[in-house]
């Protein structure tokens, strides 16, 4: 019996949370928070992709690495922990495999949200298999102000039944982040100490 189908216990709603994290920084960890508290989630995913389908550029640490990364990340977070599901499966990672596998492991009753930040939403068109997303989760899309909202895509646009959630976005990128560890300018703030203090032990993004 799956995590979300316990006997005599009504379904859990799983948060989905999947991304290169390359590394994985506060930003990440504060979109995930914001729709844990809207929707509310009980427990969220984080799923780092061994090989990201829509990223023009290889990720730069190995997905060992990263696959790491997230663990220091969310080891303190009752509310979330790392699903391996994107890293052992080969080839792309896609959100339909994704969403299809935690289902099969967490069981039919568990209630599934897809969440992602809201500068992927225009992107949805380009995803594998958009139309059936929202029949696997409902589709959480985390952003600021100005950003733009589902009632603002086009009628039959994948993305415009997405739940919009506003929330406090940190002005920080993992592509800023390794460059900053490139150039030797400090992350402070920008990185569970963990995850700068791996990152400097294994010397990565030099």
């Amino acid at each position: 019996m799956g995590l979300g189908q316990r006997e005599g216990v009504p379904a859990r709603r799983f948060g989905v949370f999947g991304g290169t994290f390359d590394p994985i920084h506060v930003g990440h960890v504060g979109v995930a928070e914001a729709a844990r508290h809207a929707v509310p989630l009980d427990l969220i995913f984080f799923v780092p992709a061994a090989r990201p389908r829509l990223r023009s550029t290889a990720p730069v640490a190995s997905i060992d690495h990263r696959v790491a990364m997230v663990r220091l990340a969310v080891h303190d977070l009752a509310w979330a922990r790392l699903s391996m599901v994107d890293a052992v499966r080969p080839g792309p990672a896609y959100s339909v495999d994704t969403l299809r596998d935690l289902r099969l492991e967490l069981g039919e009753a568990a209630d599934l949200y897809l969440i992602f930040g809201a500068d992927s939403l225009t992107s949805l068109p380009e995803w594998k298999n958009p139309g059936e997303l929202a029949g696997m989760a409902r589709l959480v899309c985390v952003g600021r102000p100005g950003s733009v909202r589902p009632s603002e895509l086009p009628p039959g646009h994948p993305g415009r039944g997405a739940m919009y959630v506003e929330g406090p976005m940190a002005e920080v990128s993992a592509t800023v982040i390794s460059k900053r560890i490139k150039s030797g300018k400090p992350t402070t703030g920008m990185l569970h100490r963990s995850v700068a203090r791996y990152i400097e032990q294994n010397r990565l993004y030099r």
